[in-house]
């Protein structure tokens, strides 16, 4: 069986880049683009907090029970044809979010948006690797970040003066408009890639939706509200998980073979994977905690930062790929960790007075870390699929990212409120306020869920304010070296895992 496209001209090669690139970026700030802007589609569709905040996550919710199985459907149906029907899904559901009429309408769009997101997202970065000869893999998949962390950049300066002078139906617009570039391109010069022929996983890919589903929805829910709930998610999750491993190792024609985690290159890429998007999320959380809360400063701002930061990533992420085939993909990996750790222990420095320009390079540090670890973690993964698996492992890839990715804010945020809290207990002492009052109150005044605000008049809720804000420094600081830890795992993992290697291995 043939499952090498044909060769492209340089032209059609570089337009294939450029396609799946806008695919990614598509996928990635699309949740971003809609969150700036939740505020207002709230009031406009007359919806409740509690709604608000489930619309705002439903398309991370189902892209991240979906992307698996976009990539095992890439395989067996093909990866352009699944692609061009993920580009156009997001077209449809795209428009039909912006003219929504009713939030019911809008709850549809968003849902069918994360399916078809997840079919970008699932097979942007296999196709990529189909294409690419295997000793131009590396340089490829780091052209292939580059455009995507190019595009996404002035995203932000775009979305919401759009959303100011039209209105936060023309924001949501972006998303489909990404998708219908990418169309054309992908229509006009990405080959069609020999599918394989076997029989679709469905028991496989059931399981793997209901596991990543209930992980996802499990871990956004444990940041405001650790009860039954979030418990039992959570354990479906892991139920799910053990019911999807047990599957594939029995069934003969699996939509993952277990087999690719038996290499330490891949688990050490896997590692490297969560832990960079875990430390990209829960940095995002925290910079704009501190600048929005301790410093007062406008929530854009750090939207300001990140056009700058995200410029650099492009540029690092693009020359992460030269370095590899040259060094080899221990270092650029293990460089993009040590360069993330550095971000997050420059916080032990900030203090209510911090220039921007350290807190800058803060961001720049998260960024451009994360980048040079993509690079290299892609290509170690995909080096390792079956040529008949590429979707899927490519599908395995983005579930890990997701996955790191949604724990990060989560964690951050429960290890910074109860840090606050406990250092803000001592404070509260004879006010009348309980720590449970305190901890809702904190919740509604910093961007937690707004169902405790009820719960303290306006003066009673100053009190826990001013006595949180004078803990918020040290808790930020706390929480660096807590954190710390995470990318030294990672580093350690990479250096054990990772054999050196004089140029990348294919």
């Amino acid at each position: 069986m043939n499952t090498t496209p044909p060769p492209l001209s340089r032209t059609a090669a570089a337009m294939t880049v450029v396609a799946m690139g806008l695919g990614y970026t598509a996928a990635i700030v699309d949740p971003t683009i809609l969150s700036a802007e939740m505020s207002t589609v709230r009031i406009g569709l007359g919806m409740s907090t509690s709604a608000a905040s489930f619309t705002a996550s439903l398309a991370t919710l189902t892209m991240a029970a979906a992307v698996l199985g976009a990539g095992a459907l890439g395989d067996v149906y093909g990866m352009r044809r699944m692609y061009v029907a993920g580009l156009l899904g997001t077209i449809a559901f795209g428009v039909l979010g912006a003219a929504a009429p009713t939030a019911a309408v809008l709850m549809v769009a968003r849902a069918g948006l994360g399916v078809a997101l997840a079919f970008l997202m699932g097979l942007s970065l296999a196709i990529v690797n189909a294409v690419s000869a295997p000793e131009r893999r590396t340089t490829v998949i780091a052209w292939y970040f580059g455009v995507g962390f190019a595009v996404a950049a002035p995203l932000p300066a775009i979305g919401g003066p759009l959303a100011t002078q039209m209105g936060w139906r023309a924001a949501l617009l972006v998303t489909p408009a990404l998708a219908a570039v990418a169309l054309a391109l992908t229509l006009r010069y990405v080959p069609h890639i020999p599918r394989t022929h076997r029989a679709l996983d469905l028991p496989g890919l059931a399981l793997a939706a209901v596991a990543l589903l209930a992980l996802v929805f499990g871990i956004a829910r444990l940041e405001t509200a650790g009860d039954v709930v979030a418990v039992t998610a959570l354990g479906t999750a892991v139920l799910a998980a053990g019911g999807f491993v047990a599957w594939e190792l029995r069934t003969a024609q699996p939509a993952l073979d277990l087999s690719v985690f038996r290499s330490g290159r891949f688990n050490a890429a896997v590692t490297a994977g969560v832990v960079f998007n875990f430390l990209t999320g829960g940095l995002v959380l925290l910079f704009a905690f501190y600048l929005v809360t301790v410093r007062g400063e406008s929530p854009e701002v750090l939207g300001l930062l990140l056009i700058p930061a995200t410029v650099l990533a492009a540029v690092a992420a693009t020359t992460a790929g030269p370095a590899a085939v040259r060094l080899g993909d221990r270092p650029v990996l293990v460089g993009g960790l040590a360069v993330m750790l550095a971000a997050v222990l420059l916080l032990r420095l900030f203090d209510e007075n911090t220039s921007l320009t350290v807190v800058f390079t803060a961001v720049a540090l998260m960024v451009v870390g994360g980048a040079l670890v993509a690079t290299p973690q892609a290509s170690i993964m995909m080096a390792a699929a079956p040529a008949h698996l590429g979707g899927a492992v490519s599908g395995v890839k983005s579930a890990v990212n997701q996955t790191g990715y949604s724990l990060g804010p989560t964690v951050f945020a429960l290890v910074g409120i109860n840090l606050i809290l406990a250092e803000g207990t001592e404070k509260l002492a004879g006010s009348g306020i309980t720590l449970e009052e305190a901890r809702e109150a904190f919740r509604a005044t910093h961007g937690g869920s707004a169902g405790g605000s009820h719960l303290l008049d306006p003066d009673r809720a100053q009190i826990v304010a001013t006595a949180a804000t004078e803990s918020m420094l040290d808790a930020i600081h706390t929480i660096s070296l807590l954190m710390a830890a995470i990318p030294v795992v990672a580093i350690v993992v990479a250096l054990i895992w990772l054999k050196p290697a004089p140029r990348h291995q294919v």
